[in-house]
């Protein structure tokens, strides 16, 4: 007889699985691309140019921690190296491009529940 499986899947399944970064048991990724705008206008006030800038993509993790290392004891402003849930282009942003920089880390412990860890990692491009 096989093994127990931990998902078995039928059919059509939209999207792709998260993964587990190293000591974080992920529960959710929000991945927001953006660019600063800067307006050009005539004399009437009437935009008559844009110019998309500094493109940056910021994933949001939530997260359980299953052990104090990795991401979970990383120091924020310092470089991520790679990030398992970053691994082929999203929104026009190409893994291994430029910088990733862990950000805004934020544990919470309780007597209730395992320890959440939330955080971001923003990637910029050309840095």
């Amino acid at each position: 007889m096989p093994a127990v499986q931990a998902i078995i899947e039928h059919g059509t399944i939209p999207g792709e699985a998260l993964e587990d970064e190293t000591s974080l048991l992920v529960q959710s990724v929000t991945k927001t691309g953006s660019r600063e705008a800067r307006e050009y206008m005539n004399a009437e006030g009437a935009v008559q140019g844009i110019q998309e800038r500094n493109p940056k993509l910021v994933l949001s993790f939530d997260t359980y921690i299953t052990e104090y290392t990795g991401l979970a004891a990383q120091h924020p402003g310092t470089e991520v190296v790679s990030l398992a849930n970053f691994q082929v282009a999203t929104l026009g942003f190409t893994p291994g491009d430029g910088t990733l920089i862990f950000r805004d880390p934020v544990i919470t412990e309780s007597n209730s529940d395992a320890a959440k860890m939330t955080f971001t990692v923003t990637q910029f491009p050309f840095v």
